[in-house]
């Protein structure tokens, strides 16, 4: 490893992650890992590229150096953004599989128990089928999510980060909100969104905002279309800024008048059913319960919208093509998983109206010692303008 004091995080933490993730290795009996989603190895390097279509990988001993396989245009990122010292890049007219079984070769583990993320979709099958293929001593053991595991609750460095980005998504989503008027589009909206976010110390997005109004409005994961924005028209934002990979999305809703007797409602029971989910979370509880609460707080509405999605998810690290953590850990139906100090969920109970607008004021909260706290501070209501 290189010590260095130049990356996203303190060599402290680093060496902690990989600590943690060598000793889940040793529980499931293996002599290394090969990682390869890409949220996984920015968590254990700080390795980060939008060059996702080319194979990445980080092979972790149980003792040694860790090294990784790359492509040779991506090994710069490996030099100038992460503490690895070895790496085994392949150019564009080689076989990556091939360069990655001559590495393992090279470093004594062509025969060995090694664990691999079969889950991830950065490690496709021919890869794996072909890197098998070449490695025919080995013993290659499905290790997915053995790298979530250590990231499921959250450090005091990426704590602080989560903030940070919450700060630029309420940046983002008051930009947005400002503009919407009778006569902008979609796209100017779109735009000051991302002004907000940017100049407000966001870096690039692990997945694009959602900016839609009028009958699109409660259509989801939609986004602008050069729509004008019209009279009585509702605008729906969810609003998630990055900042070094770690997002805290939000969910906003505005009306161009004056609040429907429809849409006070909604905004009275998105309220209550965020205040309930927040309820029910504290340490040692189901997840479930949480959704519960909130669930049965929406399905009171007289307008016949439902609460078809999960009630929360998990946020931290995410890359393209999305800013969630959900597949780690979802407060859903029925989930008897327990909230744990220091994980931070996105809590979303909202109501979609057919036809008619998407009301959604969620926040983005961790989990304290005894209930639970928002990241957030612009005011959870409808706006009017």
């Amino acid at each position: 490893m290189r010590r260095r004091d130049d990356l996203v995080f303190a060599m402290a933490e680093y060496d902690a992650r990989l600590e943690a993730l060598r000793g889940r290795m040793a529980e499931r009996g293996v002599d290394a890992v090969l990682v390869t989603t890409p949220e996984n190895l920015f968590y254990l390097t700080g390795y980060e590229t939008q060059g996702l279509w080319y194979f990445a990988g980080l092979i972790v001993p149980a003792a040694g150096e860790p090294f990784m396989t790359t492509r040779h245009a991506e090994d710069t990122v490996v030099d100038s953004d992460t503490w690895v010292a070895v790496s085994r890049p392949f150019h564009d007219n080689q076989e990556p599989m091939g360069v990655l079984a001559d590495a393992l070769a090279e470093f004594g583990l062509a025969g060995k128990r090694i664990g691999y993320e079969r889950a991830s979709y950065f490690f496709r099958a021919h890869e794996q089928d072909g890197l098998f293929s070449r490695c025919p001593n080995a013993d290659f053991v499905d290790c997915s999510w053995i790298v979530e595991e250590g990231r499921v609750v959250k450090s005091a460095a990426e704590i602080a980060m989560i903030a940070r980005a919450a700060k630029a998504t309420e940046a983002g989503t008051a930009a947005g909100v400002a503009a919407v008027r009778t006569g902008v589009t979609e796209n100017e909206v779109a735009a000051e969104v991302y002004r907000g976010m940017l100049t407000a110390g966001g870096h690039y997005c692990s997945m694009q905002p959602f900016v839609v109004s009028g009958p699109r409005s409660f259509v989801s994961h939609a986004t602008w279309r050069d729509r004008t924005i019209q009279a009585s028209d509702c605008v729906f934002f969810e609003v998630g800024a990055t900042v070094h990979r770690y997002n805290a999305p939000m969910m906003s809703t505005v009306i161009v008048g004056d609040l429907s007797a429809e849409m006070e409602e909604a905004e009275a029971l998105v309220r209550e059913a965020v205040a309930a989910a927040k309820a029910k979370i504290a340490p040692g509880r189901p997840t479930g319960e949480a959704d519960a609460a909130a669930r049965a707080v929406i399905a009171r509405n007289s307008f016949g919208a439902t609460q078809y999605t999960r009630v929360g998810y998990s946020v931290g690290i995410a890359c393209t093509p999305g800013w969630g953590e959900g597949h780690i850990i979802d407060i859903k139906p029925g989930d008897e998983r327990p909230f744990l100090e220091n994980m931070c969920f996105h809590v979303i109970p909202f109501l979609q109206i057919p036809g008619k607008a998407a009301v959604g004021l969620s926040e983005v909260i961790r989990v304290t010692a005894d209930g639970c706290e928002s990241f957030n501070s612009l005011e959870r209501r409808i706006f009017t303008v």
